[in-house]
């Protein structure tokens, strides 16, 4: 047993060098969306060459079919190659109501849906389907992109957005007054919250001064005369049409 501990001792005395660890591969996931490849790392940092960087993802567009190194930092680089786009796009069907959007696609075996924020694809939350699938709709505007499956790729996709539901009706403030203390103006009011309140939020001349989730609020007392405007926000975001009350010195 001494014997094969001071081994790896000796070899290194005497100049024998043990074989080095390989250098690590890059670990990658490429994606070929219509003309558009995109790679992410999987693991460690990476540069892919003739890509530009965008969020997470390397992006480049190119139809036809081409090959790309990929260069793992402080590792190896490696080949990967791609196939010709498909151009096409799915026929997409969109039917709408308050509540929600019925999607009927039609052109390829089976779907992948996925949500677009700023134009870019949210690929982790993408969904498959075939045929139909239906989607719920909130008190936002909400953008998708649809791509057909075949053979392992995804088509062009087709890019629809569907309008939001009416939003809820809020309630205003009531009985919203003024109070001068000194070299102040103290600002207030009554409501009754739902479940969807937020907060208040004050407006000094149209233009917002602050917010608050108490029934009063705190100003410096203007010189000139003041409209004061108090607004109920909800937890959607949406503001309510205000409530206002003038001061004059």
């Amino acid at each position: 047993m001494l014997y094969l501990f001071f081994l790896p001792l000796l070899l290194i005395s005497c100049g024998i060098k043990t074989n080095p660890q390989p250098l690590p591969k890059p670990i990658v996931e490429v994606k070929r969306v219509g003309s558009k490849v995109y790679v992410r790392s999987l693991q460690g940092e990476i540069k892919v060459e003739g890509f530009e960087k965008s969020g997470e993802w390397f992006v480049k567009e190119e139809s036809s079919a081409f090959c790309f190194k990929v260069k793992r930092l402080g590792g190896r680089t490696e080949k990967f190659c791609v196939r010709k786009a498909i151009e096409t796009k799915p026929t997409v069907y969109v039917k709408e109501d308050q509540e929600s959007v019925l999607i009927r696609a039609e052109g390829f075996p089976s779907y992948r849906l996925y949500p677009l924020l700023d134009g870019s694809v949210r690929f982790s939350e993408g969904v498959e389907f075939k045929g139909e699938y239906k989607l719920g709709k909130d008190y936002h505007k909400r953008c998708y992109a649809i791509t057909g499956l075949l053979e392992g790729q995804e088509s062009q996709p087709y890019e629809f957005c569907i309008a939001s539901k009416p939003a809820p009706p809020i309630k205003d403030v009531q009985r919203l007054d003024y109070q001068v203390v000194s070299d102040k103006i103290y600002i207030f009011w009554s409501y009754t919250p739902d479940e969807l309140f937020s907060e208040f939020v004050v407006y000094k001349n149209g233009k917002k001064i602050g917010s608050t989730e108490a029934y009063i609020y705190e100003d410096h007392l203007p010189k000139e005369k003041t409209t004061y405007t108090v607004k109920v926000r909800n937890k959607l975001g949406f503001e309510s049409s205000g409530v206002s009350i003038t001061y004059s010195p």
